[in-house]
């Protein structure tokens, strides 16, 4: 069961009103949305819109756009051969791997340049002919987003990393899962801004190899772990001492780089108070090209069993029964591998080692989803993982800001932070 559900949306491309076809047959296409397609989707749980129905100002060429690039699927009625039906249908092939659902009124030619690929044929005039297309559109749509398989002739051949991102999650809430082998050993999922998460021990914070930190008002975590550790003036917010990058430049010792996926453990300086975070785990996910940026290391899963491997080493002491929280690293910057393919190693890497090191350090592993993509596909993973079970007693725990928070001093940005 999904805790907190992202509707799915659905574009439907075909002909208004009443058309011919080549026989010189009239075709009620509103009746066939309303009756045949509208009713198979909404079957499913998935909201379906066609073009005439979008209730939004602006151009309905634009918001025409947004939905074949962003909806989840898109059914194309090919029939009648419409230029603008082909127009849509291309353009969707060139956005998004899937799912693309064609469908055509028997007898409709099929053009040279879609020959191969599966077409749902339907028989209006014939009741059984609808019903086992209904049935057929459904099993497609189920799958395709099961699966995720490509259905698209331009990313088969061309490696393209063109995929939305999802829209910012307003709220902070946690989900949990329990492994079924150790149900007091959970993964889980807290959404939203990181500013609002107050009760983790331990903060993981993706640098690169250099272990610099971020500006404190860049838009990333590495950039707000360093501003809320930080010792601020409290009448105007601004640092005073720099806690947490003088910590970590302790702990390089002269260095100026370490290997790929090393995680160093530092004080959380302020956010002891402010957010009961206990240490702050750095970890060299990222090397640092002259030019380019940052790109992530190969197997950026290894910093996930890292820093689960890590002690807290509170007090001299290591803690155990710990809570650990990792954002989705190098989910925005793998080309031609989509958001699923790219976060299933940082899941799979945390059950794996929790499942074999029950009594270890973490008993609580989770990751932190910005986006209702992210939520979504995380959920997707979690919910089908038979390693796994959702903890009922957690369903959409609100976690709550510390009142001394020095959060209102650093507003959040409204765009995805970098990870």
């Amino acid at each position: 069961m999904r805790f907190s559900e992202r509707k799915r949306k659905c574009f439907v491309v075909m002909p208004f009103g009443e058309k011919k076809d080549p026989d010189g047959n009239e075709i009620d296409f509103d009746d066939i949305y309303r009756h045949f397609f509208k009713k198979a989707i909404e079957d499913l749980g998935v909201e379906c819109i066609r073009c005439d129905e979008i209730e939004e100002a602006g151009s309905i060429h634009e918001k025409m756009f947004e939905h074949i690039y962003q909806d989840d699927i898109v059914v194309v009625d090919i029939t009648t051969s419409n230029a603008n039906v082909y127009y849509e249908l291309g353009i969707r092939h060139a956005l998004a791997k899937g799912v693309t659902v064609l469908i055509r009124r028997k007898g409709t030619v099929i053009p040279f340049n879609i020959q191969g690929m599966q077409v749902i044929e339907y028989d209006q005039g014939k009741f059984a002919s609808v019903e086992q297309a209904k049935g057929r559109i459904r099993d497609i749509i189920r799958n395709g987003l099961r699966q995720r398989r490509n259905d698209s002739p331009v990313h088969s051949v061309l490696d393209l990393n063109i995929e939305p991102e999802g829209s910012p999650i307003d709220r902070t809430e946690r989900f949990e899962w329990s492994l079924k082998e150790n149900e007091d050993v959970r993964v889980g999922l807290i959404t939203g801004d990181i500013q609002n998460v107050t009760d983790i021990d331990v903060w993981v914070n993706p640098e690169n190899t250099s272990m610099q930190m971020a500006r404190p008002f860049e838009n990333s975590i590495s950039g707000i772990i360093r501003y809320l550790g930080a010792e601020k003036d409290p009448d105007n917010g601004q640092i005073k001492t720099d806690t947490i990058a003088k910590a970590l430049e302790d702990k390089m010792n002269g260095r100026t780089t370490v290997d790929p996926a090393t995680v160093l453990a530092t004080t959380s300086g302020a956010m002891q108070g402010t957010h009961k975070v206990k240490r702050i785990f750095h970890m060299a996910a990222n090397y640092g090209q002259v030019g380019q940026g940052y790109i992530p290391i190969d197997q950026v899963s290894r910093c996930i069993v890292n820093a689960l491997k890590t002690s807290m080493e509170e007090d001299g002491e290591p803690g155990k029964g710990a809570s650990i929280l990792f954002p989705l690293m190098a989910t925005r910057s793998r080309r031609g591998a989509v958001l699923e393919d790219r976060v299933k190693p940082l899941l799979n890497a945390a059950i794996e080692y929790l499942a074999r090191n029950p009594g270890g350090t973490f008993r609580r592993a989770y990751f932190l989803t910005y986006t209702d993509k992210e939520l979504g596909v995380c959920q997707e993973f979690l919910e089908a993982d038979e390693r796994v079970t959702a903890y009922q007693g957690l369903q959409s725990q609100v976690l709550e800001l510390a009142a001394e928070s020095p959060v209102s001093r650093r507003p959040a940005s409204k765009k995805t932070p970098p990870q």
